[in-house]
């Protein structure tokens, strides 16, 4: 496992690990949100430009990516994903303490981000990773509830 941060070059990449991964949560997160998750290579070319990602590459192939937005002095997590065939394996795990470490360099010291209900196997990585879910939004993003979780550095 190979972790670094993502450059403009991965952009095709990650569009393309986004859309796999999205287009089998329909049934979790619902079509419009599993939808709006999936982008373009344009698109992900702007997240690039914009915030920090970081990936997982396995013998030369992307396998997890996870994005790190600073904004308002938080760091914001989104976009975490990992290949389907390459679950179970610490991707996520990894690139959760990397997204810490690099929140500590940049002097942050409160990480957040939402994530479906659904999402069982994630949400008790991030409670094994200290994080606590603080709140739900009800029918938030395309009618979708999302949970919340933040951890204080």
């Amino acid at each position: 496992m190979h972790l670094r941060r993502a450059t403009a070059d991965d952009a095709l990449t990650l569009a393309r690990l986004y859309d796999l991964v999205w287009s089998r949560e329909t049934g979790t997160l619902g079509e419009k949100l599993a939808a709006e998750r999936r982008a373009d290579e344009l698109t992900v070319g702007k997240w690039l430009e914009r915030d920090t990602y970081f990936i997982v590459e396995v013998e030369g192939c992307i396998r997890a990516a996870i994005g790190c937005e600073a904004k308002h002095g938080t760091l914001h997590l989104v976009h975490l994903v990992t290949h389907p065939q390459h679950r179970r394996r610490g991707f996520a795990r990894a690139l959760m303490e990397k997204a810490e470490l690099y929140a500590k360099k940049i002097g942050v010291n409160k990480l957040w981000f939402d994530t479906a209900p659904g999402l069982d196997a994630a949400q008790n990585l991030y409670q094994s990773l200290g994080y606590t879910r603080c709140g739900r939004l009800r029918r938030h993003y395309w009618g979708t509830d999302v949970v919340l979780y933040e951890k204080l550095l």
